[in-house]
This record gives C-alpha cells, structure tokens and sequence, in this order.
C-alpha cells in the first residue's frame, strides 16, 4: 500500500487576439492567433508498504510545462446565393521534461533492521473500513518494522527528466454552398475538404546519479509534514526534501555515478507524421415539416513512424500505414408543432488510435505500485462505427427545452487498453499497460435533459434556472483476448446525470453543479481462470468508482468590463480511485 502526499503548485498564463478585415460588403477576412503557458509543477512524498516486507520511499519533483501555440488566417465570402469559406492554419504544442517525473529512491540500508524486517503487515482484524485498510503498529511506531525510520533508508538514485514532446499541425480547409430549389422546395447543397499534417515527436531522455556510498535518508530531511493525513487515519514520515537532494548531487559530483541520456536513445522516443486528407460532400431540403439533411464524408490517412530499437540500440524501427474510409450520414427533423420536433439520424463514424500508441515506444509511469510500462502496438486499428439516435425535443416558453431520446452504436475494432502483470520477461513484477482491438462492441442508452430559465417566477426568483440531464447506458464488447465473457466497454459508466441550478439577475451569476459518472471499467485486465475468485475478485477488471462531484461559481460585474469571479471545485471533496474487481480491493483512492 502506498501512503501518498501531494502539493501543487500551478500556473497558467497566455493571450488571445482576433483581427477582422472588411475586404467589401459580406466579404471579411480574419486572423486569430493564441498562446498559453500551464506549468503543471508538483510534489510528491510516497511511503510504500509492502505486507510481510520491506518498505521504501521515493519522492518526486514534477516540472512539465506545457505550450501551445497557433495562428489561423481564413475568410468568408457571402454571394446572392452562395457563400465560400477557407482557412489555414499553423499550431505547435509541446511538452518539457517529457521522460517523466523526475525522483529520489530510498531503500532499506543493507544490515539495518528495516533491511530484513517482515512484521509490518496488513492487520484484518483491526481493519473495520474497507477502504481504509489497517496496518500493524509497528509500522508506524520505532522499532525494526518502523517504516517512518529516516535512518534505516539509503539514497539509491536520482532521476532527471529532460527533452520534450511536441506536435506541429500544418492544416487547411476549403467550402463551398449553394443555395438552390428542388422543385418548389429550398434547399442547400455543400461540398468542401480538408487536409492536416501532424509531426509529431517524443525525445525525452532521464539522466540518472547513483550512490557510490550510503547516503542515509536522515541528511535530506525537509520540513513538510501532515498531522492530519487522511483525516488522521493515519500518520505520515518524515519526508525528504528535493531540493537537499539536488543541491547535494550538485556540489558532491564524485559522490555518485552520473549516467547520461540522450535523446532518441531511449524506448519512448518516437517520431511521426499522420496526414489526413478529407472531402465531404452535403445537401439540405425542407419538404414541408421534414428537413433532411443528407451526406458523405471521404477520409484518407496516412500514417509513418519511427521507434527505437532495443536489438541494435538504434532509433530505427519504422512503420507505416494508409487507408480510405467512405462515411456517409442522413439525419431527418419532423416539425410536430412550431415548438416541437423529432430527430433521427445516422452516421457511420472513424476513430483514429493516438499516434504515438501505433508506434513502438515504451513509456514507464512510477507514479503506480509497482511501476506500469506503457508500451504502444503497431498493429492497432482505426475503430469504426454505426450510430443511431432518436431524440424528442420540445422548446418551453419563455426559455428552455426537454428533450429525450434513446441511441444505438455498433462498434467494429473498437480501441481497448489492458493491463496485464507478467512472471517473466524484461517486464516481470511490474505492470503492462498496451492498447489493442477488441471484435467488435455495441453500446445502447437512452437520455433525458431539461434546462430552463424560470424568469415566469415573481420578483428576484425570476432569476432562478435549471439543467438537467441524465443518460442509462448499456454497452458490451465482444472478443476480447484471453477471455470469453463479454464485459462492459471501457468507460461506460451506466449511470450518469449533472444537476445545476442556476440564478441571473442584473450584474450577479451563480451556477451550482453537480456530477455524477457511476463505476466504469478503466483497463480490462481479467483472464479466464486468472483467479479461482472471479471476475469480481482482485485480479479482476480495473474500475473508477463512482465520483460525484459538486462545483460552484459566482460572477458579478463591477464596471464596464470588469468582472468578479469565484469559484470552487469539488467542495465535498469527493474521492478519486481505482478498483480491481470489485470495491473493496481497492488500488487507488486519493483525495484533493
């Protein structure tokens, strides 16, 4: 079990501008450009309880910063019945110190007490909570179980992460419509296409000091610390400050091994180009209370990587794949009354893997218990499919609507993630984390959804509003590896509603929400006959719990453009977890 504690330290910074040019009458040309810099910086102390054996402990200092930049130049042209519109477009994301959380292990020194110690274990009987699991005393109290004993750890490594991955988008799209009548009917009939070109690339790279003696833990001891951890359920060690370890490493060089990176070297780095070229073509009527509106998409990709190669130590592994996809769509909207209609549509739909999971790269996270490698496959397949929606919707007067509706999606491929725990190989004792394609998938549901604004109440209550939603969702997939049941599909929670009441009065907005997503399967990792305890057992699927989560915010305008904001999120401090099989084996529960 893993005793964790967190501190963030966020910030975010960038600018946006739009300029507009009126070349003549119903013709303007525009340029939009935006930057935004989120440094994502964070602490993390983690003591790791292992039952029957030795603890360790490792903390981490996070400094990803990510960027993004992009600049479009575009147009649009109104004629007597027609219109054009174009753009292009350049955006470059990236993020720094992309191998990785940067960190400092700490084992047991050789011959200590804690060093051949077995009597912190998990204690069942005094475990009344089955999220919160007890452990002996001694654990935590001094002794040669004492997990919290600074000087019986040792320094083991320091890691830091270096390179960067980033992504430059080079895109540009053209359309054209045409207004025009199909006997005495209006109709509209649209063509257009688009192309993007993606580079993108991973050339991270960890350099990494190790010991040449025994540096023990008690001389880069900090000042954190939490009386009150996890509500007092229990205590937390001491915790070793980053900054004593690094300016140690830097002023005592001779006191460690120093092991380089270097970019491209290592098995995450990877390097790729995705162009998709795309074309559609459009057509809209109104036949008296129909409205159809009827379609085809043409989508062709092209996709070429480059992976490392553990066998010559090489950044040579290539890949490469292309492939068309016809994807045509109707939808048809019957107007029952001036305030009500029903929709029905279909559409065949494609979704592309993430690039970098169809090369050969190998990413590690340390943020898990044990370690997980995230490996990506080659073979991976785009995911297809067939959906169907039926939806009722009614506008309120004076503002708002219901609507309901049920739909239908039939999957071909769809995209899964397992996560297995080999006994051999260059992977044993950790976990394996590779996405792949599953036969095929359906999911079924239906929706409800009610907004309105209640401005027919008296007096200040005419400010008071209401959304709503809720949806059921059925799902199944169909051919997984290594097993013969059919579970869920990744993600699909079957219940999910948001509930927000607002208000909207003169210069004052508050809006109140509250979320709910039910238990989902995160990572399919079951196999048949994996545990005589079953599918609901610890070697069972990996789950999210159940969240339900409630934010508010409030605005009131000042002056002229001056505005007041507050907000807060997760005010119930609502638990974020995982969970193997069923609720009480519990993974992960982490509270912010």
């Amino acid at each position: 079990m893993d005793i964790r504690e967190y501190r963030y330290d966020r910030s975010r910074w960038g600018f946006a501008g739009t300029v507009d040019y009126k070349l003549r009458e119903m013709s303007s040309l525009y340029i939009r450009g935006l930057y935004s810099d989120f440094k994502d910086y964070g602490d993390r102390w983690v003591y790791s309880l292992n039952n029957g054996d030795v603890p360790s402990y490792n903390t981490s200092s996070r400094r990803p910063d990510f960027r993004i930049g992009s600049v479009t130049i575009g147009a649009r042209h109104v004629f007597t019945s027609s219109w054009l519109t174009w753009d292009l477009s350049v955006a470059r994301a990236a993020q720094l110190a992309s191998a990785g959380n940067p960190g400092a292990d700490f084992d047991p020194i050789s011959g200590s007490p804690l060093s051949s110690s077995t009597g912190c274990v998990f204690d069942a009987a005094a475990t009344r909570n089955k999220y919160i699991p007890q452990w002996s005393p001694n654990c935590f109290t001094p002794g040669r179980d004492n997990a919290y004993g600074p000087s019986m750890y040792q320094l083991t490594d320091v890691t830091k992460s270096l390179g960067q991955t980033a992504q430059l988008n080079l895109l540009g799209s053209v359309s054209y419509a045409r207004n025009y009548h199909l006997g005495s009917h209006l109709s509209t009939f649209e063509i257009g296409g688009k192309v993007r070109n993606a580079h993108k690339f991973d050339d991270g790279y960890v350099n990494e000091w190790d010991p040449n003696g025994t540096l023990p833990m008690t001389q880069f001891i900090g000042g954190f610390h939490n009386n009150n951890y996890y509500n007092g359920h229990y205590p937390f060690g001491p915790a070793a400050s980053w900054d004593k370890i690094t300016n140690f490493v830097a002023a005592n060089p001779s006191a460690f091994t120093y092991v380089p990176g270097c970019s491209y070297c290592s098995d995450e780095a990877f390097n790729l180009v995705e162009r998709v070229s795309a074309g559609y073509l459009m057509n809209t009527v109104d036949i008296g209370r129909f409205r159809f509106v009827t379609g085809v998409r043409f989508e062709g990709t092209q996709l070429n990587t480059l992976s490392y190669s553990d066998v010559n130590n090489t950044f040579s592994v290539p890949g490469n794949g292309s492939y068309v996809d016809v994807l045509p769509s109707v939808a048809v909207r019957y107007r029952l009354t001036n305030d009500s209609a029903l929709r029905l549509v279909y559409g065949r739909g494609l979704s592309r893997p993430d690039p970098q999971d169809i090369t050969a790269a190998v990413s590690e996270d340390t943020s898990t218990n044990p370690f997980t490698f995230n490996i990506g496959n080659p073979a991976l397949k785009a995911e297809h499919a067939n959906n169907f929606d039926l939806l009722f919707e009614q506008y309120l007067k004076p503002l708002g609507m219901v609507q309901a509706g049920i739909f239908y999606k039939n999957l071909a491929d769809p995209i899964i993630l397992t996560l297995t725990q080999p006994t051999s190989g260059p992977y044993a004792g950790f976990k394996v984390s590779q996405p792949g394609n599953a036969g095929s998938a359906y999911v079924a549901g239906f929706e409800l959804a009610y907004q309105q604004h209640l401005s027919f109440l008296p007096g200040g209550l005419r400010g008071l509003g209401i959304s709503a939603n809720y949806s059921y969702t059925a799902s199944q997939a169909n051919g997984l590896p290594g097993r013969s049941d059919h579970p869920r599909l990744l993600r699909q929670a079957p219940n999910t509603w948001n509930f927000s009441p607002t208000y909207d009065r003169d210069r004052v907005s508050v809006r109140l929400g509250m979320s709910y997503n039910g238990a989902n399967i995160y990572q399919y990792q079951w196999a048949d006959n994996a545990d005589p305890t079953g599918i609901r057992g610890p070697s069972g699927d990996n789950y999210l719990y159940a969240h339900l989560q409630i934010d508010a915010q409030g605005s009131i305008r000042l002056w002229r453009g001056l505005s007041a904001i507050v907000y807060g999120l997760n005010m119930n401090n609502e638990v974020f977890g995982f969970y193997n099989g069923s609720p009480q084996y519990v993974v992960q529960r982490e509270f912010y």
